[in-house]
């Protein structure tokens, strides 16, 4: 036990306050987020103070372990009975817009010299569900933590934008309730920035932007489960894809197939929050400031056209 705690606590204390102040500084700034504003904080931490010694196990077992669970049980917020209600012109929106935001990041991340794996997370980040997908990828596809960083930060930035200005060019354009829901849900990035955007016009628009949303969510499993196999072909013997994985897919079939109580996904949920959140602190400990300098204009801009492309996606398909 005492070689527990010396070898993992003081890394795993220094994570909890990172957390708390990432917490905190979410609640004091509206829009920021605290997923954000968390691996903000870890980054000034390790690059002024610096990550001691004593500290890295501890760090390393947030980093990666945590991250594993965390992944593991966003399978529980999967809802499949989404599905059942999105129509029939819904579907070409939710794979347009994942397919397409996937696709250009690739091709435009070698126009615009960014390593591989930033530019994966650019696209998946904006196409699907923001930093949750971010996250759960970037082990899949061995991310390092500059680009795990950059891609967050940079898609939560987006996404605080569009929380403007989509709603400005569904009533410039005179969008009415479903067809502003639509744009609403197909673009934006987060869940929570899909749903405020949506009460801010009306119910109607909600509960529909809500709904294309939970659908660009629903396909994150299969997303991973492909890029699982993609970057581990080369890999002889080894199951292609990550445990956290086959448990992320198996919570997800069982919180839909059996009657699991309400208290209990609501405990999961925040378990899941604070687990990814300890993450994302353990992975901004190890950004450094040269490499957003290097690359974060760059991601910048790639994730507005991505954005961009995305918006003018939606509205032809509609």
């Amino acid at each position: 036990m005492m070689k527990f705690v010396g070898r993992y606590i003081p890394g795993l204390a220094v994570v909890t306050l990172l957390v708390l102040a990432g917490l905190l500084s979410a609640r004091l700034v509206p829009g920021l987020g605290a997923v954000t504003a968390t691996i903000l904080w870890g980054m000034v931490l390790g690059n002024t103070i610096g990550v001691s010694t004593s500290w890295k196990s501890g760090v390393r077992v947030a980093e990666k372990k945590l991250l594993s669970v965390a992944i593991a049980l966003m399978g529980l917020e999967l809802e499949l009975s989404a599905a059942a209600g999105l129509g029939v012109r819904t579907v070409p929106i939710i794979v347009g817009v994942i397919g397409g935001s996937i696709f250009l990041a690739i091709v435009m991340g070698r126009l615009f010299r960014l390593p591989a794996g930033l530019a994966l997370l650019l696209g998946i980040g904006n196409g699907i569900c923001g930093s949750a997908a971010i996250a759960a990828s970037a082990p899949v596809i061995d991310a390092g933590k500059d680009e795990v960083g950059i891609s967050i930060g940079v898609v939560n930035l987006m996404g605080a934008i569009g929380i403007f200005l989509v709603p400005a060019i569904a009533l410039l354009l005179g969008l009415q309730a479903p067809e502003s829901g639509l744009l609403i849900g197909g673009t934006l990035q987060a869940v929570g920035q899909t749903v405020a955007t949506g009460l801010r016009m009306g119910d109607e628009v909600a509960r529909l932007a809500t709904m294309v949303k939970m659908g660009r969510v629903l396909l994150l499993g299969a997303v991973l489960i492909l890029l699982s196999i993609s970057y581990r072909k080369r890999s002889a013997g080894r199951f292609p894809v990550p445990p956290f994985i086959v448990a992320f897919v198996l919570l997800g079939v069982l919180v839909n197939v059996l009657p699991v109580p309400e208290a209990v996904l609501t405990a999961a949920g925040g378990l899941q929050e604070v687990l990814l959140l300890a993450a994302v602190a353990a992975i901004g400990l190890g950004i450094e400031v040269r490499s957003i300098a290097r690359y974060g204009l760059a991601a910048f801009v790639l994730s507005g056209l991505i954005f961009a492309v995305n918006i003018l996606l939606v509205l032809a398909l509609m």
